[in-house]
């Protein structure tokens, strides 16, 4: 129904850093204010700002999903719960409880991309990596989110400092789908540990018509940009940038 159509639009702004998430699940909420699922999207786009003004907007969407909490599934209430448990300042136990989620619903995305996130904000290099390394084996080309999961994993091997096979995984994903802005993200960390600075300058410069319209990665890539020129000592151009 309309519900899933704008919950699946909301879900892949947020995977591409593209459109606008927000504005997309708050119309859904609108039109049916115990749409549970929506409140779960629209608290874990509050947790990733990791800014505590958003507190009082994650309390309103708490609130507002627990006035419908009976027609919440499981998975739902447990999303719930994570995202309460950030509001109460447990970051440790919010970070479990999206990462049990996973656990249990591998292909649940939203939870796996909160918890990715947290990954990074922790430094847990390892399970960046690991954490969506097990859920691939019960994903495929072809299904929904598979090339954004690609993404972040490509992501966690180049934290984790395989550089080799995150460049295969991250240009894989970039096959599959060219607007990724996550798997260029990922590639642009490994020429950047490689010291492979011209081909980092090409990698971003090609693939800019792409990453440029993402607003949640373009100001990142474009300071990515400026590093490679640093490296070159092109001081210039890193301060055009």
């Amino acid at each position: 129904d309309g519900r899933h159509g704008a919950y699946s639009a909301a879900l892949a702004m947020l995977h591409t850093g593209q459109g606008a998430p927000m504005i997309t699940i708050e119309k859904a909420l609108r039109a049916d204010p115990g749409f549970v699922s929506g409140h779960c999207l629209r608290a874990a786009l509050l947790v990733m700002t990791c800014r505590d003004d958003a507190r009082l907007e994650l309390a309103r969407t708490l609130d507002a999903a627990q006035a419908h909490i009976h027609r919440a599934d499981e998975r739902g209430r447990r999303h719930l719960e994570a995202a309460s448990a950030w509001l109460d300042y447990d970051l440790k136990r919010a970070l479990q409880l999206y990462g049990d989620i996973v656990a249990d619903h591998p292909h649940d995305t939203l939870a796996l991309r909160v918890a990715h996130f947290g990954d990074l904000q922790w430094s847990r290099t390892e399970r960046l990596r690991d954490r969506v390394a097990a859920v691939l084996p019960h994903w495929h080309q072809g299904m929904e989110g598979y090339t954004h999961v690609l993404g972040m994993y490509a992501f966690g091997l180049a934290e984790a400092g395989e550089y080799e096979l995150a460049e295969q995984v991250g240009r894989r994903a970039l096959e599959l789908d060219r607007d990724n802005a996550g798997a260029i993200h990922a590639v642009a960390h490994v020429l950047e540990m490689q010291g492979r600075v011209e081909e980092g300058i090409a990698w971003l410069t090609t693939t800019a018509p792409n990453w440029t319209r993402s607003a949640g990665y373009a100001p990142h890539l474009w300071w990515h940009l400026a590093l490679f020129h640093l490296d070159l000592s092109n001081t210039d151009a890193a301060l055009r940038i």
